[in-house]
């Protein structure tokens, strides 16, 4: 009966032992993959904002619409959530900011001039959010969008 019972617990023993040996091997390479894993960081993600449609005004009239979609790039990843978290005040001031005054290029009133309205809503995320909480602000593809005649 004994050498049933050591003959069952070596059998368990040589069942289990390669499980702990690779569980081991792999608990192991973890640093090692940890590390890479580090180099593969494309840094923070970028925070996605609801789009806007944005009037385009030509010679106090209205024209045509633009449909921005916005991504803010955070400063450091732990500032993502930070950003998060404020989205709908962002998105508040940033509608403002583009009713308030044309977004429209000078030489080209049926083009957003992007590089301007960057800074305007740059200035805006500084109101809201502390400065250097955001890195940069990115657009999608600009849509525009005119009016129908009547």
């Amino acid at each position: 009966m004994a050498s049933i019972r050591n003959f069952a617990a070596f059998a368990a023993f040589l069942l289990v032992f390669p499980v702990l040996a690779a569980h081991a091997a792999e608990a192991a390479k973890e640093p090692k993959d940890a590390k890479e894993g580090e180099k593969k960081d494309e840094g923070p993600p970028d925070v996605d904002m609801r789009p806007l449609l944005a009037p385009m005004i030509v010679d106090h009239r209205l024209e045509s619409y633009a449909y921005i979609s916005i991504q803010l790039t955070p400063s450091t990843r732990d500032k993502a959530l930070l950003i998060r978290e404020k989205v709908p005040f962002l998105q508040d001031g940033f509608l403002r900011e583009v009713n308030k005054a044309s977004i429209a290029e000078a030489n080209n009133p049926k083009k957003v001039d992007q590089e301007a309205l960057k800074k305007r809503l740059m200035a805006r995320v500084n109101q809201i959010l502390p400065k250097d909480t955001v890195s940069g602000i990115k657009f999608e593809p600009i849509v525009m969008t005119p009016i129908a005649a009547q």
